[in-house]
Parts: C-alpha cells; sequence; structure tokens
C-alpha cells in the first residue's frame, strides 16, 4: 500500500464522481482516527505486528518527512513520486519557540486565541512546548482504575524514553531505550540566574523534575533530541509506521461518524468503519475496519465524533433528528479539564541570551551548522515547582514556568511571544495551577468546531494557590541576580493584597492546552465512565478511545508524556486480544 499524503486540491479530484474513495474499498484490520501523540503510537505498535492499519487525519502535512515545509531557512527536499525526504535541517514554524499558531490549519497565524487545536499530521505533538513531564505517582493512583495505577503505567513510560541527561543515565525514574529522546537544554543566562535567585529564596535545587519528588528549582527536561530536533510521535513512531507497506495515512479526512452493525449474538452494536469527507469535496466517504476503530481525535473531536454517532447523552441526543442513539453514555463530553495559567510579567534590564531581529541570522546559522543555539529549544529552560500551602505534604501544585523573554508593550498580546525578533524588554512567569478542581463540557457538538463550555472560575482554593504562585515569583525574583534588573510590570507592584490579586486573577485567568476527560475511563457500573479500563467504548464492541479523552481526573503535570504513555499501554492492550 502506499503513504497516501495529499497535498492539494488537484489530488483529491480524482475520488469526485464516486460516493466512495479508492481507499473505501480496502478493508483494514484496524481504523485510526487520528494522526497525534497517541494515535502515531498506536499505528506503528499494531503495524509493527503485521495489521493493516489506516490512519485518517484532518489535517494536513507538518514536518518535510511528510510532504511539508521545513521552515527558518532550513528546507528540504521531498519526492512527491518516490515519498523520500532528504532533510536539511528539519525546523518547522511550530518549532520556533513560542511562535504558537491557533489553529495550525492555517499557516499565517502566530496568535494564541481561544482554544488551540491541532489540526494537522502528528497533532498537538508537533506545536507544544516539548516539556517532557510525567505526574506524580499519586496522580495515576488516584485514577482508580484497575492496571492504571503507577505500577501499571509506570513501564510505558520507561519503554518509550531515552534520556540524555548524563546526571541521568543511570537513573531508575527515566527509559533509555524508547525512541522518544529527552534531555534539559541550560542554554541561557537567564534560566541560570533564576535558579541562582531561587536558591538565594530558600528553594533547594532539583535536579530531575521527572522524579516524584518536585519541590525546588531546576531545569526542564524537553523532548528534544541531540540534534537539536523536536522528537514527537509523528517525527519518531509515525514515520517509522508510515514506510511500512501495511500502513496508510490519509491526510485532510474529516470523520464524521462511525459506522455501526447490530450483533445480534451478542445484543450490541459493533464498529465496521467510519465515514469521512475530504477537502474539496461534497461526497461522504467510507472505510471498514475489519477488527477495530479507534479514536484518537483529542478531548475535544473524539467526544464531537461518538455523539455523532450517538454514543452520549441519549436525553440530549434525542434532540437531534440525524443522530440515532446506539448507546446512552452520559459521560461523553463531560468532565472537560485543562490547567490554568496567571501570568506574572517583569521588566528586564540586562543583555539577554535571546537574538534581536539583527542576530536572527546568526541564530539560524548556528542551528542549521551545529544544531544549537536558541533555536535548538523552546525557548526557555528553568522554572520551579511550588507546593500549594506552607503546609502541604503532598504534591507541588504550582509550575512557575520561565519562558524567556516578551517583546511589545501590551501584557496579554505578549503572552504570544517567548523569543522576539524585536527589542524584547519583558519576562514573563507563568503560574500554571496543575490540578483544578474545576470542570466543563461542550455543547452543539454538530458544528466544527465544538462549542466549549469551560467556564475559568476559579473555586476559592484554585484562587489562593495562584494567588501564592504570584506572591512566590515576586519573593523568588526579589533576591540577586535576579532583582538587580528585573521588577514587577503585571500585575504592577502596587497590586500586593491578597484580595487584590485575586480581583487580578480573576480578570486575567488563561487556560493551556492541555484538554483530557471527556470520554474518562472507569467501570461500567459508573454511569459517567466512557470506557472500560481496556479502552474499549462501554456497550459497543470493536470501538477504543486511545487519547487524552480517556484521563478520568487531570494529573500533576503537562500531558504530553502521559498521553504518550497511555497509547504505549493501549497498544499492548489491543494486540493482546488479536495475537
Amino acid at each position: 500500500m502506499k503513504l497516501f499524503v495529499l497535498l492539494s486540491l488537484l489530488f483529491f479530484f480524482i475520488f469526485i464522481g464516486s460516493t466512495e474513495s479508492i481507499l473505501s474499498l480496502s478493508f483494514y484490520d484496524f481504523v485510526i482516527v487520528g494522526s497525534g501523540a497517541a494515535g502515531g503510537i498506536v499505528a506503528d505498535r499494531l503495524s509493527a505486528k503485521g495489521f493493516t492499519v489506516l490512519v485518517l487525519e484532518a489535517g494536513g502535512p507538518s514536518l518535510g518527512a511528510f510532504g511539508g515545509v521545513d521552515y527558518v531557512s532550513s528546507k528540504g527536499t521531498y519526492d512527491p513520486v518516490t515519498k523520500v525526504y532528504t532533510p536539511n535541517r528539519p525546523l518547522t514554524k511550530y518549532d520556533v519557540p513560542f511562535y504558537f499558531q491557533s489553529d495550525s490549519a492555517n499557516g499565517d497565524k502566530y496568535d494564541i486565541q481561544g482554544t488551540n487545536l491541532a489540526k494537522v499530521i502528528g497533532g498537538c505533538g508537533v506545536h507544544n512546548a516539548m516539556v517532557f513531564m510525567r505526574g506524580k505517582t499519586s496522580d495515576y493512583d488516584g485514577w482508580g482504575v484497575p492496571g492504571w495505577d503507577w505500577n501499571g503505567i509506570q513501564p510505558y513510560f520507561l519503554k518509550l524514553e531515552t534520556i540524555l541527561d548524563s546526571h541521568l543515565t543511570s537513573s531508575a525514574n527515566h527509559g533509555h531505550d524508547g525512541i522518544i529522546k529527552v534531555r534539559s537544554i541550560p542554554f541561557d543566562q537567564e534560566g541560570a540566574d533564576l535558579i541562582s535567585s531561587c536558591s538565594a529564596s530558600g528553594l533547594p535545587f532539583n535536579n530531575d523534575f521527572y522524579d516524584d519528588s518536585r519541590d525546588g528549582c531546576g531545569y526542564f527536561q524537553f523532548n528534544i533530541d541531540e540534534k537539536g530536533e523536536r522528537c514527537s510521535s509523528a517525527h519518531t513512531y509515525l514515520l517509522r509506521a508510515t514506510k511500512r507497506s501495511n500502513v496508510d495515512l490519509v491526510t485532510y479526512a474529516s470523520v464524521s461518524k462511525i459506522k455501526w452493525q447490530y450483533n445480534f449474538i451478542k445484543s450490541k452494536y459493533e464498529a465496521v468503519g467510519v465515514e469521512y469527507t475530504k477537502i474539496g469535496s461534497q461526497l461522504t466517504y467510507t472505510v471498514t475496519a475489519f477488527k477495530e476503530v479507534i479514536l484518537s481525535a483529542g478531548a475535544i473531536n473524539t467526544p464531537k465524533i461518538l455523539m455523532n454517532s450517538g454514543i452520549g447523552d441519549s436525553s440530549y441526543l434525542n434532540s437531534f433528528p440525524h443522530v440515532s442513539v446506539i448507546k446512552n453514555s452520559p459521560g461523553v463530553g463531560k468532565n472537560l479539564q485543562n490547567h490554568f495559567i496567571s501570568f506574572n510579567i517583569w521588566t528586564y534590564n540586562k543583555v539577554n541570551s535571546r537574538p534581536d531581529f539583527y542576530q536572527t541570522y546568526s541564530s539560524t546559522f548556528e542551528y542549521q551548522t551545529s544544531g544549537t543555539g536558541i533555536f535548538a529549544t523552546p525557548g526557555f529552560s528553568a522554572g520551579a515547582f511550588l507546593r500549594a500551602n506552607e503546609s502541604s505534604t503532598e504534591g507541588e501544585s504550582i509550575m512557575t514556568i520561565f519562558p524567556g523573554i516578551l517583546g511589545g508593550t501590551s501584557p496579554i498580546p505578549s503572552m504570544t511571544l517567548a523569543i522576539s525578533i524585536a527589542h524584547p524588554t519583558k519576562h514573563p512567569f507563568q503560574q500554571v495551577k496543575l490540578n483544578p478542581d474545576t470542570s466543563g463540557t461542550f455543547s452543539e457538538f454538530y458544528k466544527r468546531p465544538p462549542i466549549v463550555q469551560y467556564d475559568p472560575t476559579l473555586v476559592d482554593e484554585d484562587m489562593e494557590i495562584l494567588v501564592r504562585g504570584i506572591k512566590e515569583s515576586r519573593r523568588i525574583m526579589s533576591y540577586p541576580p535576579m532583582s538587580n534588573y528585573a521588577a514587577p510590570v503585571f500585575p504592577p507592584a502596587a497590586i500586593s493584597s491578597d484580595q487584590d490579586l485575586k480581583d487580578f486573577v480573576k480578570q486575567n485567568i488563561q487556560l493551556h492546552d492541555h484538554w483530557c476527560g471527556t470520554a474518562k475511563m472507569g467501570p461500567s457500573s459508573d454511569p459517567t465512565s466512557v470506557v472500560d479500563s481496556n479502552l474499549r467504548v462501554i456497550g459497543v464492541d470493536k470501538l477504543r478511545v486511545v487519547d487524552a479523552s480517556v484521563i478520568p481526573t487531570i494529573p500533576n503535570s503537562l500531558l504530553h508524556a502521559t498521553v504518550l504513555a497511555i497509547a504505549e499501554k493501549a497498544s499492548d492492550l489491543i494486540l493482546s486480544d488479536y495475537i
């Protein structure tokens, strides 16, 4: 089979004139919806055992290896006939530190507005900040799902990782033979100065934030390889999978719903395929899955597909004439969770490590020739984990990120940049509340994109923790060397009382892009559970969910590493049913 990467509307026209695409005439063992962090792993693991796999991706190519365009004067060449990509040094627009897009389907936008959803090969794994971090042991134990406690998931964190830091090469906390390369990158003087100020303030130095004890300051670890390149699921697992003859990857294929067949012996419906549309065509295409359909479309789009396919709260779905209820599952689309951010910005009066407009060329040249410098990083290196309060004995609820220098004069727009090609003047801190008590849902699933209903109104405990984060940031910055050249501007120093800081947080709270929980796993006795401990959708057959949707409770960490571990474990669960 071929690797189908559809690069232009012209390519789609071959299929017009038929109600089915060429691929719908084929039968695959597994159809995977979504090529993101989880979907890429599952495609690789299943195809490695000889199963035929089709991956449907709603977006287009990302890095050059998939026919995309590499960026910043490092374009390689892609031969659409041989499907061979010859790289220079792959650096896509998603890898330029903090030049994030609000919608990766629009290659011209570099701002952050509203909900950020990746619509591209590789999903959020090709545009996130690459911080590689697992949750705490208590996070996974707290899920309460058999097989998914820390002992059940830890082997998969080890399986996927190779830690490159020399001081951790024998660490039992890290993997040493995995495909995802991980390392810290202490490249900047600002990060070193922050750690010095943290130490002066009394915070301990932590040489491994991947450990279960994360108190103190230190350097973050990133999934960036020894060549200075992003090491994502797409760059590794998915790319390896698509080189096999039993894998097809179709881009610009937006799945609308699951195709069902009623099994009279089991008295339940089973998934037998999916329907999808493609850019440039009004036709609906179908494809058949012999063994299973696997949804890896993410915490927003996976529940959308489920509801459009008749799985959801029946009292809600019955109000939509085009939806036939297949299974009443009230938890679909509920339990939506995310991390909160409160920004804290400082003036900065010192020559810094980031390139200005005139230095950008030399920084690009350094990256091209040696894989080092600012473009081999996410734009920041260091930070700290803080406990929720002085008496806290469990967990570090606040992650303070020191992401670099921001340009511009308006605090809120400046959050879109952490490396400036103007004349930077500010540093931001981010206080990230890692286990908020607030959750949400979304409605009008039939719209594209669905409407997310997430009220960023914090409970008192969340508010107090974020206020503590701001106050602790100020305390840290009051010690040298940071105190010598930094002063708070947002919020200004005059905003200092707890009540004033609470009011500030209320007015300026931000949401991260760590959506999860909308198809949570749990026992069938819990009506809000959507999938069981094997990630099979409860009440139907031949359908699983493998992405951040299944996470019952958001962990005290960024999500990427956890999603990769979920996908590795899910692959073993699936294979155990067929081998």
